[in-house]
């Protein structure tokens, strides 16, 4: 300061607790700078010691509820796809080549396989959170709803929209319920999922309540049940309804008016949730009145 030079300034808490340790240090003969070498290299060793299958299970105990329930099924095979061997190697010791060693031995034998498996074990390695879900969910007005229906061009983009509003399926177009859904599936009375076309691999029934049959009618018997491009043409749909990057609004809504008008146990069943879950309280116990249900499905 005498020279006009600011020097480095030392918080006054950092200070106290600096001459704190170093009273407890001096009577030891340990200096101050050799004491905080000793605690890094501890932490270091420590962070070392720690397993794939600590580093997995701590992961998960600390995202799983920011994820999508896709991202969760998934991360919940990880366990499976490494193996036991790989689940018991510390951390430091693994490379890329134990990874995919560990990978093909547990089933990634395709190339595409391999590398999505790959992401999502070096999720876990670099502890990096995948897959946050925007908090709170979605649940579409009859004004929103309606404009999804009017942007439909044809019949058959009406009758997919409904399926999506009024049965709540699963609406990923490649390896959603939607997608995998034939015609033959549905009755005149409920909507069968069969366990390969279920994200959870359990069959379900979907009853189909009076406004779903209305849009439904006239149609066929069999066949793939999205029209071509149904990617592309339901972004345009959704756009036109402004709910364009919500995530799974017409299944959210669909979850939260059945719930009001059926009750937790059947919209479980008609969801695919096991009997224990939480996710309809957690989620779709939203602000919809048992009228409102019933308006929305009659």
């Amino acid at each position: 300061y005498a020279q006009g030079l600011r020097g480095s300034v030392v918080d006054p808490g950092l200070g106290r607790q600096a001459a704190e340790a170093y009273r407890l240090l001096e009577p030891h003969g340990i200096s101050l700078l050799d004491a905080a070498k000793l605690a890094v290299s501890h932490h270091l060793a420590a962070k070392n010691s720690e397993t794939f299958g600590d580093r997995y299970r701590r992961f998960v105990a600390e995202n799983e509820t920011h994820w999508r329930e896709r991202y969760r099924i998934d991360m919940a095979k990880v366990p499976r796809w490494v193996g036991d061997a790989f689940l018991l190697l510390p951390l430091a010791a693994i490379t890329p080549e134990h990874m995919d060693a560990a990978l093909r031995s547990n089933g990634a034998v395709a190339t595409s396989t391999l590398r999505i498996r790959r992401v999502m074990v070096n999720a876990i390695l670099a502890g990096k959170e995948k897959n946050r879900r925007k908090s709170g969910i979605h649940i579409m007005s009859a004004k929103e709803c309606a404009a999804m229906l009017r942007a439909c061009r044809d019949r058959a983009e009406v009758r997919a929209v409904a399926l999506l509003l009024f049965a709540g399926l699963r609406p990923d177009h490649v390896h959603g319920e939607l997608g995998r859904l034939d015609w033959s599936d549905i009755g005149a009375d409920h909507i069968t999922i069969h366990p390969e076309a279920s994200k959870t691999g359990r069959d379900r029934l979907i009853p189909i309540t009076p406004r779903l049959r209305r849009l439904l009618r006239g149609r066929p018997a069999e066949g793939t049940v999205v029209p071509p491009n149904w990617h592309r043409r339901v972004q345009a749909i959704r756009a036109a309804a402004g709910i364009a990057g919500i995530q799974d609004a017409p299944r959210h809504t669909f979850a939260s008016h059945f719930l009001a008008e059926f009750g937790d146990m059947a919209t479980k069943a008609a969801m695919g949730h096991t009997a224990g879950s939480t996710t309809l309280f957690k989620h779709y116990a939203r602000a919809v009145t048992p009228d409102a249900g019933k308006r929305y499905f009659r």
